[in-house]
């Protein structure tokens, strides 16, 4: 399975990039809604202004009427929305009745040389208001001029109200938009990482042995990944073939070579050179012992720690004392066998086969009456206890156990290279042994394997 750490990263960065995104657009959308908000705002105090102006008649005794604009809001008291007109040369105004007594102080939002101005005056009610400033002259018959001070406020409020209910309906909306995005997001971090969780299971296949090579049935961006992948097994698959063809052919060339040394021994034994015989059968012996230790070591698994494999301890116990038993010397044993149920180690089915069978030969061979077996689990690991009741070795000896060749007993057969390949095998799955004297009086050998 695709480690979670990674599905969170991959998740969380695209989750930061689209809060950041959205931030920013909210930002955008924001600042560009309100710059245009406030541009019709201007552009509807421009429009209303140029209609008050218009209503305006220098030569009446009231030049503008109350009722100039027929929006009901400038007959509306505080309303928000409010005119005024003032006559420059002697300060007197008419406004609209939404001011009812109060007086727009203008002074300051005059332009100058009388153009229009965009500002903000204090409202009759201490708002803030945006306000359309314009100076409009107008030619009398006589020759004297009039000139009034034209003003069209809106409260400041109502803008900033609009702006706040949009800006809240947009952080819903970007909000929303942003679960979806995630969603998405997420479930597109799925969607890519399933040809990636069917490559690890298929190279899972291929390390426990259940596959030579991953299947082609991937999506196209994964298929060169695969092509590499195989390619590497095959060529791994071909060169461990060789080796072990090579290692095969070698021992075999030279067992024909060693069948006439052995006989060519036995004819210098018969014909007067006894001495010589005897050394060049010991020689040869030990050639064969060295070839036919070879020959086991290749048929080993060899692994590395990504490997996982399956076998089980029990079915191994039992096969082998089956056999054992029907052996000359097993037969005279009593063979006590007690196991966990269901003990299965993280080994090649035939190296544990391997093991077990070097273990209990040499036990059987040993023994004078009785081979203990006891198979548990400990922790992460299954433990193997086998123990016989033959006469057991010092602790020197048992120092050098294991040690190629090494044999303490010249009557009995056997080459010594047993034990041996027995720690070769334990070395090459991360497991453990360990030989010492056991309570009936031989040997005991305790073997600790992972568990599958």
């Amino acid at each position: 399975m695709i480690p979670r750490s990674l599905r969170l990263r991959l998740l969380g960065g695209a989750a930061l990039w689209i809060v950041l995104a959205l931030i920013v657009a909210g930002l955008a959308i924001g600042w560009m809604f309100t710059a245009n908000v406030e541009r019709s705002m201007r552009d509807g105090l421009t429009a209303s202004l140029n209609r008050l102006v218009a209503q305006i008649d220098p030569e009446a005794a009231e030049p503008i009427r109350p009722d100039a604009l027929p929006d009901p809001r400038y007959a509306t008291p505080l309303s928000g929305v409010y005119w005024q007109v003032e006559n420059i040369a002697n300060g007197t105004s008419w406004r609209s009745r939404s001011l009812w007594d109060s007086v727009l102080d203008t002074g300051a939002a005059t332009a100058p040389g009388g153009a229009e101005r965009f500002s903000t005056l204090a409202g009759p009610s201490g708002q803030s208001l945006s306000a359309m400033v314009r100076e409009v002259s107008f030619d009398q018959p006589p020759g004297a001029g009039q000139k009034y001070r034209v003003t069209l406020a809106e409260d400041r409020a109502l803008l900033d109200e609009s702006i706040r209910q949009f800006g809240g309906d947009l952080v819903l909306a970007l909000a929303m938009l942003g679960v979806a995005l995630i969603l998405a997001a997420w479930l597109q971090v799925q969607l890519g990482l399933k040809p990636l969780e069917r490559l690890r299971e298929g190279i899972g296949t291929v390390r426990r042995g259940e596959a030579q090579k991953l299947p082609a049935h991937y999506p196209a961006e994964v298929l060169p990944l695969v092509g590499e992948v195989n390619e590497l097994l095959e060529q791994q698959q071909k060169s461990m073939e060789f080796a072990r063809a090579r290692a095969a052919d070698l021992a075999h060339g030279l067992k024909t070579p060693l069948s006439v040394l052995r006989n060519l021994a036995a004819s210098m034994q018969q014909n007067g050179a006894a001495e010589a015989g005897v050394q060049v059968d010991e020689i040869v012996g030990e050639m064969d012992d060295r070839v036919e230790y070879q020959l086991r070591l290749s048929r080993l698994r060899m692994r590395t720690k990504a490997h996982q494999l399956n076998a089980s301890l029990n079915e191994a116990i039992d096969r082998t004392v089956a056999v054992l038993a029907r052996t000359g010397e097993g037969e005279v044993l009593d063979w006590k066998v007690r196991l966990a149920p269901d003990l299965k180690v993280d080994i090649d089915r035939h190296d544990l086969m391997e093991l077990v069978g070097v273990i209990l030969e040499n036990a059987a061979k040993w023994g004078k009456s009785q081979v203990r077996a006891e198979g548990r689990a400990d922790g992460d690991f299954a433990e193997l206890v086998i123990a016989d009741d033959g006469p057991g070795l010092s602790e020197d000896q048992i120092t050098r156990l294991g040690v190629r060749g090494q044999r303490h007993d010249e009557s009995r057969r056997g080459s010594g290279l047993g034990l041996a390949i027995a720690l070769e095998v334990v070395a090459l799955n991360a497991g453990t042994v360990r030989f010492s004297r056991a309570p009936e009086g031989g040997l005991e050998a305790t073997v600790r394997l992972p568990l599958a």
